[in-house]
């Protein structure tokens, strides 16, 4: 669970009790979506559209405790709102990589 904050996720799933499985199902079901649109956006060029889309990743990840993930998608938004999109592979492939340990541990704390 390397991906997870597991103090404050624990936590979390206290504070929500029932509902925090659903969290994590529309949290994987949106984020399967965004990883995708964050590649054909970076590989289309759309900076404005790649930020927009990245901050909201990073907001998402923030509140299932994802901080490293979270971080990622900062670095890309901060690039991508300077229009820096050159270089980027390293970190849309972290991204994505990331996003399958914090995924695969979600599911692992899913009831």
């Amino acid at each position: 669970m390397d991906a997870l904050d597991i103090e404050a996720i624990t936590s979390l799933r206290e504070i929500m009790d029932d509902e925090f499985d659903d969290l994590i199902d529309i949290y994987i079901r949106d984020a399967d979506e965004r990883i995708l649109a964050i590649r054909a956006l970076y590989e289309s060029h759309d900076a404005a559209t790649l930020r927009m889309m990245t901050h909201s990743f990073k907001g998402a990840s923030s509140n299932v405790c994802a901080l490293g993930l979270a971080k990622i998608a900062q670095s890309i938004e901060n690039a991508a709102h300077s229009g820096q999109l050159e270089g980027l592979d390293a970190s849309i492939e972290l991204l994505e990589t990331t996003y399958q340990e914090v995924r695969h541990d979600l599911l692992a704390l899913h009831s």
